[in-house]
């Protein structure tokens, strides 16, 4: 598993009380760790790929 930060953008606009935020996501992959968060954060899309931390 990969530690990875995502960096999350709120898209619709009543999806939560913060607009942008960051997570840190466990993954087997990057593009599996943009799928976790999206999944996780309903209404936020990741703006950009995640950054594996280590």
């Amino acid at each position: 598993m990969k530690t990875c930060f995502a960096f999350l953008q709120r898209v619709t606009p009543n999806a939560g009380p913060r607009a942008n935020f960051t997570i840190t996501v466990q993954a087997a992959s990057s593009e599996m760790a943009r799928v976790t968060a999206e999944a996780q954060y309903p209404g936020y899309k990741c703006a950009n790929g995640p950054v594996q931390v280590r």
